[in-house]
């Protein structure tokens, strides 16, 4: 792809760090305070952190260590991570969604704050791991209720099930936030699960994805939504490695830059945003398209690992 990092330090980051990292974002800063909690998992060794009024928490133990979630307790509509005020990038596509499915639950912020935004939206959690939604209630301040569940299951199973169901549920923003540790599991990115979720999106609908762009499985990621859906855009991180890869039912329109810059500002002042989503609209990258030897993903054929440790070069994207 002929497309410069958005700020310098991203080339620092990837020439630092030849693996992938291990779920929502690089860490800079690794002193987050005392350890609160920890548990070992089924799936992972869970720790919370403490300073002062920001819980952080992190997946296992490395030297490049990464956050899941990041929350102020005192000022919990801040969004500390640019992750997570990435995702909002889907109501660019569809600003009135009544209906949003996420799997991964970490901390809760995405779910939380959108519920905030949109209190009469169904929301549905999908959680693999039953040790985290304790976590995230306790420390993050997560609570589910009665218009927003978890479902502790592994997230292609749950969408099996949604199309077993009379009619079939739909949702009009998914988002695709789950992590195994250092990618997301294999099995959420192959072209027949991206099938399934097809079923399950709306008319309306978008979908977001939480990925990676310094290694080549992002070009596999890229290429893979577009053979399912027909047509994608990305929004580019600054100050991560973060991507969203976003795939737009039909009845949406694609954005151009100045439109998804309008759309961001007339949202921002709707719905009072505490954080800067112009910005995030500026991260769009409207006409980019994935590496033309970038292979698909399939049940059959995901070299995740393979993928993950082979990065990008600097001077390509």
């Amino acid at each position: 792809m002929n497309r410069t990092l958005p700020k310098p330090v991203l080339i620092g980051i990837i020439c630092l760090f030849s693996v992938a990292v291990q779920t929502a974002v690089f860490a800079f800063n690794y002193d987050y305070g005392q350890v609160v909690h920890r548990k070992n998992s089924l799936y992972t060794s869970i720790f919370v952190y403490q300073s002062g009024p920001v819980m952080t928490l992190q997946f296992g133990r490395r030297q490049a260590v990464a956050v899941e979630s990041q929350v102020d307790v005192d000022n919990p509509h801040v969004h500390m991570l640019e992750y997570s005020r990435m995702t909002f990038c889907g109501l660019l596509y569809n600003s009135e969604p009544n209906s949003m499915l996420v799997l991964g639950l970490g901390g809760g912020v995405i779910p939380r704050e959108m519920r905030h935004y949109y209190p009469s939206m169904k929301i549905d959690i999908v959680e693999i791991d039953r040790d985290i939604l304790p976590i995230a209630s306790k420390y993050f301040g997560f609570q589910p209720d009665d218009k927003m569940k978890v479902h502790v299951s592994d997230g292609r199973v749950f969408v099996k099930r949604q199309l077993r169901l009379d009619p079939v549920p739909k949702y009009d923003i998914i988002i695709l936030d789950a992590f195994n540790g250092d990618y997301i599991p294999f099995h959420l990115m192959t072209k027949e699960f991206l099938e399934e979720l097809k079923g399950v999106l709306s008319d309306n609908g978008v979908i977001v994805a939480n990925v990676f762009y310094t290694n080549r499985l992002f070009d596999a990621e890229f290429k893979t939504f577009l053979d399912v859906f027909g047509r994608c855009q990305v929004f580019y991180g600054e100050s991560s490695g973060n991507a969203m890869i976003v795939s737009p039912a039909q009845s949406c329109p694609l954005l151009t830059a100045p439109e998804a810059v309008q759309k961001a500002a007339e949202l921002q002042d709707t719905l009072k945003l505490t954080f800067d989503f112009v910005r995030v609209a500026k991260m769009l990258a409207p006409d980019e398209k994935p590496d033309p030897q970038a292979q698909t993903l399939t049940d059959d054929r995901a070299p995740v690992n393979q993928l993950r440790n082979q990065q990008t070069q600097t001077s390509s994207r």
